[in-house]
């Protein structure tokens, strides 16, 4: 199964997992164009293999782009800060190394020719329906990778994936698994119920002051407003710095003549090729021959591969590969193409996919993007450049004011910023930057709570940082009688109520299970029994509370009948007698329900089986996390 899973490692599905890797990455930034992908300290280790720093920042943007495409400004600002998304994105990135790592040790791989056919074909790349080499290294480099290390990134994905997938394929359910959860999920129940309402016995329930008071004075905990603060705060961060600062097109030309120096202009190359897969080298060096006889008798490259071409995703194309820019192919096949003349065919090129024959079709020397083409990224790229400086420089300056002074609104000046002012907020925390941690700790120290201080400079991620001085102490309290009595008025009545409803319930109850008639008791008692037949446990028409009593009643036997009680959602009374059960019988489903099923249930037994499996691997993997 697992081989097979590797042979067949192709079409829709493997093109799903590229873009899928590709897409979310394309929105990292552009800084690359000033800092390149220098590598970063080290964040995790996992069996040896290291997680790095620059890995987390990239996977925590990933998160907090996808939580901001989700559900837009409604998150607090807390949940989207690096803090609080670094431990999920170092997790993530743990698991997957562990995943890689047994793809390795279960010797999982994707071969060359597979892999650059995927990216190739990736729409991602691709302009009027074809592979651009330009667009592909843009691109990449937006991402923070060099063109090698995006494809050895993209290798480890589907790698991984195969792994885990053949996991996965290894889900079953049994006959008996099958019958087993119809016999519950299709179950249905017979039973009457009768409802006591509460609002009636509510309305003529009395509570007096004297027990208002004494309940107030005996739960007070209940009733306290907790301790609040509320202060004044400066936060500088890049984003801000950099939505003031004005670049000048002399400047965006400047640095636009800056980076064309370094621009790569490398030929883009048309490539088309004829695959030999035979294992044998007797046998593929007689094909080759073969081959090249037909080429030299003057037969079309293109009716050549169509004819003997082993590439099923290109012969029928003519062997048709599409662009190169130099690094889209194997070293030996790019080389070989490097060397042809336009038109020419080279000879036999060995490579892990097998044995090539290439046709360079045309070349084309790609052109140097316009200035105007580059000016948004360019100013973008350096007002966030020159606000990192700034954010720098005021930083120090932040930190030194802040140690000397008492006013905050004088470093506010000093700085050339405003303050903010954050609303009252407990230590729970309140909107904006009052969810963030790091300034709830801080509002709370006795640095700033009794000495009245303004705070240390707290950073709140890489490009953001803040300072507070309280405004205002509002210690915890308990909430006057006053202001609580109706609602513990409402409480006590309830309690009451339900107490007499308890009762009368009970004496219902009782009569029943000596033998006497539902409906007379019912009737005498001044409610009328409702009749339920053949209901399911999903069935929307019930109360959730009163269907769950229900189902969890003990079967009667045959010549008995169960009773229970429950308060439903409204707080009403239920009083429940259960009658009969009838299990569900597989034989019932139709072959389309059964097959269905059979598949969610392999999907969760399958689902089921790789958490586990990620699990194990955790369990015996050795992790540490810096």
């Amino acid at each position: 199964m697992m081989q097979s899973f590797r042979d067949n490692l192709k079409g829709t599905v493997a093109m799903f997992l590229v873009v899928l890797v590709s897409i979310p990455f394309i929105f990292f930034g552009v800084d690359s164009l000033f800092t390149g992908d220098a590598k970063s300290g080290q964040a995790a280790s996992i069996n040896g293999d290291v997680v790095t720093e620059n890995q987390v920042r990239r996977a925590i943007s990933m998160q907090r782009d996808q939580l901001t495409q989700r559900f837009g400004d409604q998150l607090p600002a807390d949940f989207l800060s690096d803090e609080r998304l670094r431990g999920p994105a170092v997790e993530g990135l743990v698991s997957r190394q562990l995943r890689i790592q047994g793809a390795t040790e279960g010797r999982m791989t994707i071969s060359d020719k597979a892999l650059d056919a995927l990216i190739v074909g990736a729409p991602a790349f691709q302009v009027d329906g074809k592979f651009d080499p330009q667009r592909f290294t843009y691109m990449v480099q937006s991402m923070g990778y060099t063109a090698s290390g995006y494809r050895e990134m993209i290798r480890q994905e589907i790698i991984a994936q195969q792994y885990m997938s053949s996991v996965a394929l290894g889900g079953f359910v049994t006959e008996q698994q099958l019958a087993q959860h119809v016999r519950l999920t299709d179950q249905t129940r017979d039973f009457y119920y009768v409802t006591l309402p509460l609002a009636p016995i509510m309305a003529t329930t009395d509570v007096d002051s004297a027990a208002v008071e004494a309940f107030y004075q005996a739960n007070q905990a209940q009733y306290q407003i907790p301790e609040m603060v509320s202060v004044k705060a400066i936060e500088l961060n890049v984003a801000d710095l950099a939505a003031g600062i004005e670049v000048s097109d002399a400047q965006v030309a400047a640095q636009y003549e800056e980076n064309m120096k370094s621009y790569e202009t490398a030929p883009v190359r048309h490539a088309a090729h004829i695959l030999v897969e035979v294992e044998d080298d007797e046998q593929a060096q007689a094909k080759l021959a073969q081959i090249e006889q037909a080429l030299a008798g003057g037969q079309e490259f293109a009716e050549v591969a169509s004819a003997f071409s082993d590439d099923l995703g290109t012969r029928d194309a003519g062997g048709d590969l599409g662009f190169t820019s130099g690094d889209t192919f194997p070293e030996e096949f790019e080389a070989a193409l490097a060397a042809l003349d336009v038109g020419a065919v080279s000879a036999p090129v060995k490579t892990d996919a097998g044995w090539h024959l290439i046709k360079l079709v045309s070349v084309e020397n790609s052109e140097l993007p316009s200035l105007e083409e580059e000016a948004p990224t360019i100013r973008m790229a350096l007002a966030d450049s020159m606000a990192q400086q700034l954010f720098v420089e005021k930083l120090e300056l932040l930190k030194e004011e802040a140690f000397k002074q008492d006013d905050i609104e004088l470093v506010a000046q000093t700085l050339g910023v405003n303050t903010v002012v954050l609303s009252a907020f407990s230590r729970v925390g309140g909107n904006g930057l009052a969810a963030d941690s790091k300034v709830i700790n801080a509002a709370f120290s006795d640095e700033v709570l009794k000495d009245g201080r303004i705070s240390p400079v707290l950073e709140l991620s890489e490009t953001s940082v803040a300072v507070v001085r309280l405004m205002e102490h509002m210690p915890a309290k308990v909430k006057p009688l006053a202001e609580v009595a109706d609602l513990i008025e409402t409480q006590l009545k309830e309690e009451k109520a339900k107490a007499t409803l308890s009762a009368q319930g009970e004496t219902l109850l009782a009569s029943l299970a000596t033998g006497a008639d539902v409906e007379s008791v019912a009737k005498a008692a001044g409610y009328d029994w409702q009749v339920s037949t053949g209901v399911k446990r999903a069935d929307s028409r019930y109360d959730r509370a009163m269907l769950e009593q229900v189902f969890d009643m003990s079967q009667p036997a045959d010549t008995e009948a169960a009773y229970s009680q429950v308060y439903n959602q409204t707080g009403d009374l239920v009083l429940l007698k259960l009658v009969k059960v009838e299990d569900g019988q597989l034989e019932s489903l139709s072959a389309e329900q059964r097959t269905a099923l059979t598949q969610r249930l392999s999907y969760d037994t399958a689902n089921a089986e790789v958490l586990a499996y990620e699990a194990a691997l955790k369990e015996s993997a050795d992790i540490k996390v810096y």
